[in-house]
């Protein structure tokens, strides 16, 4: 076994070159050069008696000992992987304070948390939801989840989580029997139910009808999860989303009345610029961006 681990670099090298059929390609995942990748697959061909590949001009192909090996290499470096992976998890420690905007806070990140939480046992997460955008360097705050349009007005570093896809929405109770979603005008009976201003069902009506003046009418509430409880309680319609809105939509309190969607916004999700690259913080934004990357958001 020690013997073979004294190869291991040219193992990475072989199953990188292997995966990508590509001496270059591995070089350059590797970040070193063709002529050192070149050099490892040649060591371990040495090493073991056997030719890997079979290189023809500008290309190369595994040979048939070359296609024996690979499946199994790339399987043991991947236990490796995993086994380091496991191990940092289990010992990456510290507290991350996360300032979070209402509806993400209490629909989606809460539970998120809790999940991070179990596999990272030794981070301590304490999350706030709050509609205004706090400061990163001056409210004791590590980590924000917020609008888009909202996050690139302060001075930090952020990511994409996942956006908000909207469609009209409204309580199934409220809904005459003979309702036919698809037929024009149907929807100018039910109220309107806006969140943090106007602007989104705004850019639904000029969008998709010739109705000017419309999404001037309704309640104005002063964040989405206002808004999504009222349309819960039958107050009107709502421009909902799959993600959000997910367990009103499953459930039936909420019913989609037309299929036209509109790309409200997105989620983001923000640290302290220039933050250490072992920080608790980054492990959450990390695990956070690889989670959204699960959800279900093309329109």
């Amino acid at each position: 076994m020690f013997s073979s681990l004294r190869h291991l670099n040219a193992l990475r090298a072989f199953e990188s070159a292997a995966r990508n059929r590509s001496i270059a390609k591995a070089a350059t995942e590797l970040h070193v050069s063709h002529s050192v990748v070149s050099q490892h697959v040649r060591n371990l061909e040495e090493w073991l008696g056997v030719s890997l590949f079979e290189r023809h001009s500008n290309r190369i192909e595994l040979s048939e000992d070359g296609k024996h090996l690979e499946p199994q290499i790339a399987y043991g470096l991947q236990i490796l992987s995993d086994a380091c992976d496991n191990l940092l998890r289990l010992s990456q420690s510290g507290t991350v304070n996360i300032s979070a905007e209402p509806a993400i806070a209490s629909r989606w990140l809460r539970k998120k948390i809790t999940e991070f939480c179990d596999q990272h046992p030794k981070i301590e997460c304490n999350l706030r939801s709050e509609w205004r955008t706090p400061s990163i360097d001056e409210d004791q705050v590590d980590l924000i989840v917020h609008f888009e349009e909202r996050l690139l007005r302060s001075r930090t570093e952020s990511d994409r989580l996942f956006p908000i896809d909207g469609f009209p929405a409204m309580a199934k109770s409220k809904l005459d029997p003979n309702f036919e979603p698809e037929a024009e005008g149907n929807l100018v009976e039910f109220p309107l139910i806006h969140d943090n201003g106007r602007h989104i069902w705004q850019h639904w009506f000029t969008e998709f009808t010739k109705e000017g003046k419309r999404w001037k009418e309704g309640k104005v509430h002063s964040d989405l999860s206002l808004a999504i409880e009222a349309a819960v309680d039958g107050e009107g319609l709502v421009l909902a989303d799959n993600i959000i809105c997910g367990k009103e939509l499953a459930s039936e309190q909420l019913v989609k009345v037309d299929d036209r969607t509109i790309r409200c916004t997105w989620y983001r999700v923000a640290i302290e610029e220039n933050a250490p690259s072992n920080s608790a913080a980054i492990v959450l934004r990390d695990w956070l961006v690889t989670e959204a990357q699960k959800e279900d958001f093309a329109i």
